[in-house]
């Protein structure tokens, strides 16, 4: 999920230490946090004001352990304290500096090395739709559309990404060329990509009807 506007797409790793959330677009910052209560430290630190934390769109906790890397945990803060209801260690608030901050995780890898989401849907062979996620929320108030129509999006670019890992597309150059000529163009490039994997109908393959 890109970031839009002034909602960030934040990444917080143990190696780097960067902050640029003052620029006014969608940007992509890291900084040095093993956890959540420890990046908002640190960003406070830096001078952040604490009413800024709620432009961050997503954080990413990558984990690097025995050789292998993959995503730990991604969070997201929250204005809506239901949100939160009954604490645990996948949601909390954080007191600081006279300001309430409420996190809640999005996604987060299992200790067998699958994910769980806050979000489950038919479409993914869920029983039911639930979400425990204001992100949808967020988006639909930046966008200015329904969060049906957001929602509708987030499927459709799910299943590029399922199309991507379908045909082992993980070169750094072609990946990126691939989702930068999406962003330009969905249509045509969705026809190229049917035309040289030879799937008309390929389900993975689809375009919206509306701008998103």
């Amino acid at each position: 999920m890109s970031a839009i506007g002034t909602l960030y797409l934040y990444q917080a790793v143990p190696s780097t230490n960067r902050f640029v959330p003052y620029t006014g677009h969608g940007v992509i910052g890291t900084t040095h946090a093993d956890d959540i209560e420890s990046l908002v430290n640190r960003v406070i630190e830096k001078g952040v004001p604490t009413y800024l934390l709620k432009e961050i769109g997503l954080i990413v906790f990558p984990r690097h352990v025995d050789g292998e890397r993959y995503v730990g945990d991604v969070i997201e803060f929250v204005d809506d304290p239901s949100v939160v209801e009954g604490e645990n260690d996948r949601s909390g608030t954080i007191h600081k500096d006279g300001t309430t901050i409420h996190w809640n995780s999005v996604c987060w890898r299992r200790p067998d090395g699958t994910f769980e989401f806050a979000y489950d849907h038919p479409q993914f062979g869920d029983d039911r739709r639930r979400v425990d996620t204001g992100i949808f929320d967020r988006l639909s108030d930046l966008r200015d559309e329904p969060v049906s129509a957001v929602e509708d999006a987030f499927h459709r670019r799910h299943r590029y990404v399922q199309y991507l890992v379908q045909e082992g597309l993980t070169d750094f150059d072609d990946l990126f060329s691939v989702l930068a000529d999406l962003e330009t163009n969905e249509a045509a490039t969705v026809e190229r990509l049917r035309r040289q994997t030879g799937t008309p109908d390929n389900p993975h393959l689809e375009v919206g009807t509306g701008d998103d």
